[in-house]
């Protein structure tokens, strides 16, 4: 049985770079194959090279990525048994479902499947960013979009093993200890 690692922090606090530094860790220790599963969409030219780039930067570390970004289940199916994944990023794909008018319930039903899914086949660690921790007036879509993601990290951070979160580059456990404690 896997382990669910959940990395929450703002932008530029090392979330995205902690999470595959224990994956490789894990990886190194057990050989277990590597998967990036990502969400993001190539919606330009700018994105599409992003997106090259980091695939690249990957392969030369032995990851193989899947592009998901919706419909996670369906990743699982492609991940080999006792994989470690790295799930980048949960806002991404958030914002993909929307533009999908996936249904909140629906949302929030399929995400918790799917950590109850992939933690029987896989280690996964998730990649997840702070939305407007700081207090600003906020209305309309904005106060919908930043509480659904507050209820979607009430769902990760329940069914995780582990909850970390990033702030200047320190880890500061929240949830399980420490996430190699497995």
């Amino acid at each position: 049985m896997g382990t669910v690692t959940t990395v929450i922090g703002g932008a530029r606090s090392g979330k995205t770079a902690w999470a595959e530094r224990e994956a490789l860790s894990r990886h190194d220790k057990t050989g277990a194959p590597l998967i990036y599963l990502a969400s993001g969409v190539a919606f330009d030219q700018e994105m599409k090279q992003r997106i090259t780039r980091h695939q690249k930067d990957r392969q030369n570390q032995h990851w193989l990525t899947i592009e998901q970004p919706v419909n996670l289940t369906g990743a699982i199916a492609k991940c080999p048994v006792g994989a470690i994944v790295v799930w980048d990023c949960v806002t991404t794909w958030l914002t993909n479902e929307l533009m999908q008018k996936t249904e909140k319930s629906r949302m929030l039903h399929d995400l918790t499947m799917f950590l109850r899914t992939v933690r029987m086949h896989a280690d996964l660690y998730i990649i997840s960013n702070e939305v407007l921790s700081e207090p600003v007036f906020i209305e309309g879509f904005t106060a919908a979009y930043q509480q659904l993601i507050g209820e979607v990290h009430q769902v990760l951070v329940k069914e995780s093993n582990h909850a970390i979160e990033m702030e200047a580059g320190l880890a500061l456990v929240r949830k399980g200890g420490a996430a190699d404690d497995s």
